[in-house]
């Protein structure tokens, strides 16, 4: 297979998250097949430390894009949209007959709150005239909490292998098939949604004291 290279968009203002993590295990399973990717972090271009002039250079230089990001208030994080906006006016013309797929990641295990997101970066592709080749929702991204899926034993081997079939479909021109996603979806019994949500709010609070955050009475999991 000729090599391909793969532009793997991180949509977390954290750059050592979940998201990348992600993307991270996407660029390692492409260059085991002695293909090549690249991650860039959407946040450096929204905090203006890099040019946006610059991607119009770099999109040229790839095969496939994907975007890989948490899910915020039921949609794609503001800076994702901007960029995507600016992507849309800025070098619609580059992007005209790439491939392209998407990866959202939200906290709380529930898969189809990431529909949102999805739909929202299919409508992105249709719009530039980009080969939509499909979008996947991993829900529980908050407890991995940016580990290395090479440390989280058979769970990370688990979402290793689905990326790795995912991979191979995006490689070979393919809508990423259902058995990806079934091999995402984490079954959890309803009786411990509860618990989770509490456990998940204690955790983004303590984020939170991290960066300064005053106000922390809200409980974003169990609202």
């Amino acid at each position: 297979m000729t090599q391909q290279k793969i532009l793997l968009l991180n949509g977390s203002p954290r750059k050592k998250g979940t998201s990348f993590s992600f993307a991270r295990t996407f660029k390692i399973l492409a260059e085991n097949q002695s293909h090549a990717g690249e991650i860039i972090h959407i946040i450096d271009y929204f905090n203006q430390k890099k040019d946006f002039s610059d991607i119009k250079k770099i999109i040229p230089q790839y095969d496939m894009i994907g975007l890989i990001t948490p899910l915020y208030v039921d949609t794609l994080p503001y800076p994702v949209i901007w960029f995507l906006e600016e992507l849309a006016w800025q070098a619609s013309d580059l992007l005209r007959n790439k491939r392209f797929f998407a990866l959202g990641q939200c906290g709380f295990p529930n898969v189809k709150l990431c529909e949102p997101l999805l739909e929202s970066c299919r409508f992105f592709a249709e719009e530039t005239e980009m080969k939509w080749l499909g979008g996947l929702g991993y829900g529980g991204g908050a407890i991995i909490n940016g580990a290395l899926l090479e440390n989280l034993g058979k769970k990370g081997k688990k979402i290793t292998h689905a990326f790795q079939i995912a991979l191979d479909d995006l490689l070979a021109d393919r809508k990423i098939s259902f058995q990806v996603q079934e091999l995402l979806t984490v079954n959890i019994p309803p009786i411990l949604y509860t618990p989770l949500a509490a456990f998940l709010n204690y955790r983004a609070k303590q984020n939170a004291q991290k960066f300064g955050v005053k106000d922390l009475s809200r409980k974003f999991y169990l609202e």
